[in-house]
């Protein structure tokens, strides 16, 4: 886990929190920009993969404009206040950046089988 994965969460988080409407729709690019990381090609994977791994627990749900065997779809990501991770990052915006982090963690860890 690094620190623009740490950046990347909160910003997604901070984006949810204070919103006014009911609904949230964003792709890796911009909230890659809404973090503060520049938008170098291996940044935007990262946080297409962090929102990707959001979206394998059910944390986020993802729409595309083309078919997902397509390379060249981009992908659009989101929250709606139905959503579990809406109504946590509304209630305790802090709490759910370090639950968020810690799952994501805990993902990496199973997926190299380093489970402690």
């Amino acid at each position: 886990m690094e620190e623009s994965d740490s950046r990347i969460i909160k910003a997604l988080v901070d984006l949810i929190s204070k919103s006014r409407g009911r609904r949230i729709t964003i792709k890796a690019r911009s909230l890659l920009k809404f973090a503060g990381l520049d938008s170098r090609h291996s940044n935007i994977l990262r946080t297409a993969k962090v929102l990707g791994r959001l979206a394998s627990n059910g944390y986020v749900r993802v729409e595309s404009s083309k078919p997902i065997k397509s390379r060249s779809r981009i992908l659009k990501y989101i929250i709606t206040e139905s959503m579990e991770l809406w109504k946590s990052a509304k209630e305790n915006p802090d709490g759910t950046v370090n639950m968020l982090l810690k799952r994501l963690r805990d993902m990496s860890n199973q997926a190299s089988g380093n489970i402690n």
